[in-house]
C-alpha cells in the first residue's frame, strides 16, 4: 500500500484482495491513493469492532480529517469521485448517470446475493429456500450484465461495481460446492462472451491492478484498528461532532 500524506483519509476496510474493491478503484481513479491511510478490519474477529464511529459497525468506513465519518460503499465511492476532475465515475446528469447508477445497484445487489448464497451452507441450520430464492436472481443479473457489456465504453461506477460483484462471485462461489440450485464449480463466464471480453479488458486498469490479487502489506492487528478508531473519536471531539 502507498504511504499516506498530508490530508489523509482513513479507510477502514477488509483487505481481502482476491476480489476487486470498488471503493479502492474509485479512490485510485480519483488520484487519492496516496492520501489513504488503510486500516484493516475483520468484522467476524474479536477486537475489530467499528461501533464507536459507525453505528452499523460495517466496512467500508471512511473517516475525514475533521472526524466526519462516511459509511456505505456507494457513499464513499461518490465522495472519492468528487475529487475526480478528469474522468468522473458518476456522470453528472442525464441518462448516462441513471444508467451508471442502475448498473451500480444491479452489481451491488448481486454482490449481496452472492454473500447470502455462499454463506448459507455454513449456517447451523441451512435453509434451502434462501438459496433457491436468491440464485435465480444472480443468474438474471449476470445475463443482464452480459447484455450490457457489449455497449459499455466509458469506464464508470457501474463498471467498477460490476468488477466488484463478479470477482467476489468467482472467489466466494465458483470454487465451492454449494447448495442446489447452484451448480458445482459455477463459472459466470460460461455462456457470457461479451461479459468475459469486457472483464478481460477492464481488469487491466491501473485502479484495479493497484490491489487485485496483491496481498495486503501492513499492520493487521486489532490493536492497530482500535488505535485508529480512537484517533477518529479524538478528532470528532475536537471538531465538536460528539
Amino acid at each position: 500500500m502507498a504511504t499516506a500524506t498530508a490530508g489523509t483519509f482513513t479507510l477502514f476496510y477488509t483487505p481481502v484482495h482476491d476480489f476487486v474493491h470498488k471503493v479502492l478503484v474509485a479512490a485510485h481513479e480519483a488520484g487519492l491513493w496516496g492520501r489513504l491511510d488503510f486500516v484493516p478490519i475483520y468484522p467476524r474477529r474479536e477486537g475489530y469492532g467499528l461501533g464507536a464511529i459507525n453505528p452499523l459497525a460495517k466496512v467500508p468506513t471512511l473517516a475525514l480529517d475533521t472526524g466526519k465519518v462516511l459509511y456505505g460503499s456507494q457513499t464513499i465511492c461518490e465522495f472519492f469521485d468528487s475529487f475526480n476532475t478528469t474522468s468522473p465515475l458518476f456522470p453528472a446528469v442525464g441518462d448516462a448517470r441513471w444508467d451508471a447508477i442502475t448498473r451500480l445497484c444491479l452489481a451491488d445487489i448481486t454482490f449481496d446475493l452472492a454473500i447470502k448464497v455462499g454463506y448459507e451452507p455454513q449456517e447451523a441450520h441451512p435453509r434451502a429456500d434462501v438459496v433457491e430464492w436468491n440464485w435465480p436472481k444472480v443468474i438474471r443479473a449476470l445475463d443482464t450484465m452480459e447484455a450490457d457489456a457489449g455497449r459499455l465504453t466509458t469506464f464508470d461506477i457501474g463498471q467498477a461495481a460490476t468488477l466488484h460483484a463478479l470477482s467476489y462471485l468467482h472467489w466466494h462461489v465458483s470454487d465451492k460446492e454449494l447448495m442446489a440450485p447452484v451448480p458445482p464449480r459455477f463459472d459466470w463466464r460460461v455462456g457470457r462472451p461479451k461479459l468475459t471480453a469486457w472483464w478481460d479488458r477492464v481488469v487491466e486498469r491501473p485502479s484495479v491492478q493497484s490491489h487485485f490479487k496483491k496481498p495486503y502489506v501492513g499492520d493487521t492487528s486489532a490493536e492497530n484498528a482500535q488505535r485508529k478508531i480512537a484517533e477518529v473519536v479524538k478528532r470528532q471531539k475536537r471538531s465538536g461532532l460528539r
